[in-house]
This record gives C-alpha cells, structure tokens and sequence, in this order.
C-alpha cells in the first residue's frame, strides 16, 4: 500500500469522525431547543394561571355580579348595639339565595369575613360549630373581598376546615360589607330575634369572648 493510500484512508476515517460529532452536535442543539420550548411553554402557563386569579383561589370563584346583591341600606357607620340589621339579598355559596329575612324571629350571628384574612380563618372554626351547638341560634355569614389577597377561596376555606353554614356572596364593590358598616373582618353581629343588635365582635375574639356572646344572645 502507498503512502498516497494510506493518506486518503486516514482522511477518510477523520471525515467520518468530524461527521459524527457534527451529528452528535446537532442532537444536542435540538435537544436544547426542546428545553427552551418546554420552560417557556410553562412559563406561559403560570402566567396564566396568575392572572386568572390561580394563586388567590384554584377554583376561579369570583365576586357576585352587582346586579344580584341588594341592601336596605347605604354605606355607612359600623351597626351598633340596638341598631336594626337592614334587610339584604345575595347569591348563595353554595348556590341559590341567601336572604336576611329568612332569619327574621330566631336569634341569629351574621359574621362578615374575607377567606384569605388569618383572624377569620382562626375564629370561624370555633364560632361556628359553637353556634351550631346552640339549639334555636342560627348562623348566617357574608363572604366578602374574594380575590383581594392571597389565600383560599370561600369554598376551599370551609371545606378544609370541613364547616357548613349558609352563605352570602358579596359583589366586587363590596355591596353588603359597606351597608353593613364592616372595616375589619372579621365583624360578628350577634342579632335578636327581634333583628336588633345584641352584641358587636370586631376582629379576632377568644373563644371565652364568643361562649359569652352566644350565651347572652341565647337567653335572649
């Protein structure tokens, strides 16, 4: 065999060489490009998600429309001991109405509350399996602020908490917290049966505080 032979083959064989790592660097480039399409397409989907409201609630649940809530009263101050509770109307959590006539003749505790507000998500579970045990006392609640902060939605709120009550829905301007006089949450109204005030909780109450409010309101 010559030189010029030998020559040829080994430029053959380097040939075939630079071809496979040309190949391989081809492989690889695809393989980065598929990467880059995969965090961008789930960047995209968080996005989405955020904006969408994800973070604030997984369900989407959103605010009443302002069409289907109602109150007998404008803004105003926070309702005070002997201050007649103005009647209102809102869609229900849970579906249907929730009508504040429906508990006209029992004593009854309005609580108005955000899910994602802590002193609520630490009261509600002690006030409302305290009501409840209460024979004649009935519960009511408003649900307002969807959406505002971070946190569960009212649904997710009282599922993980495994609480049952009925529920109004508040629109996004705040209808019944504003007619309602409402500034902190949560705000508890302990009512008469005569739909009067008895007694104003404002925020976070101990649960001495509440067994002594639903004892008053109770006794009538």
């Amino acid at each position: 065999m010559t030189n010029a032979t030998k020559s040829k083959q080994r430029s053959g064989r380097q040939t075939k060489a630079e071809r496979r790592r040309e190949q391989e660097r081809r492989a690889a480039r695809q393989r980065l490009v598929w990467v880059v399409v995969a965090v961008v397409a789930a960047i995209a989907v968080v996005g989405a998600l955020l904006l969408s409201g994800g973070d604030e609630g997984g369900d989407g649940q959103t605010a009443a429309p302002a069409d289907a809530v109602s109150i007998d009263r404008a803004a105003g101050p926070q309702l005070e001991i002997g201050d007649q509770v103005p009647a209102f109307s809102a869609p229900g959590l849970d579906g249907g109405a929730v009508s504040w006539s429906d508990y006209e003749g029992s004593p009854t505790v309005l609580v108005v509350w955000a899910s994602w507000c802590p002193h609520c998500q630490a009261e509600l579970p002690i006030l409302v399996p305290a009501t409840q045990a209460r024979e004649g006392v009935e519960i009511v609640s408003v649900t307002t602020a969807i959406g505002q902060n971070p946190g569960p939605t009212p649904s997710e709120f009282l599922a993980d908490e495994g609480l049952t009550m009925t529920t109004a829905v508040d629109d996004e301007a705040g209808t019944l917290l504003q007619g309602l006089g409402v500034s902190s949450f949560p705000t508890v109204y302990y009512v008469n049966a005569d739909g009067t005030v008895a007694n104003v909780s404002i925020g976070e109450s101990p649960e001495g505080a509440i067994e002594a409010s639903l004892d008053e309101l109770q006794a009538g």
